[in-house]
């Protein structure tokens, strides 16, 4: 029996909270990082390091989250923004 993690990189929210940050500051958005308290009965810090070699190893290219792709991803924002239906996003927590 092999496990295939489906995924080919990892970061914590804050670290992804960042990186978009950054991207959104370089374009021009003012991006606001608001911390909030977790409401996971978890460690707040915890080990988690997941392999994720097995499909690269079957020849997988990898497309990792880059300056350059978070890019994209605002422009695509932008473009479509008119279709956003904000009074449809949740905004509380469902635990």
């Amino acid at each position: 029996l092999r496990i295939f993690n489906q995924i080919t990189e990892t970061f914590t929210v804050n670290e992804l909270a960042e990186k978009v940050k950054q991207v959104g500051d370089k374009l021009g958005y003012k991006v606001k990082i608001n911390h909030i308290e977790n409401p996971r009965k978890e460690a707040e810090e915890h080990y988690y390091n997941p392999k994720y070699t097995a499909l690269i190893e079957l020849g997988l290219k990898p497309h990792y989250l880059t300056e350059e792709v978070l890019t994209g991803m605002f422009k695509v924002v932008e473009r479509y923004k008119s279709n956003i239906q904000t009074h449809k996003i949740f905004r509380g927590i469902k635990w």
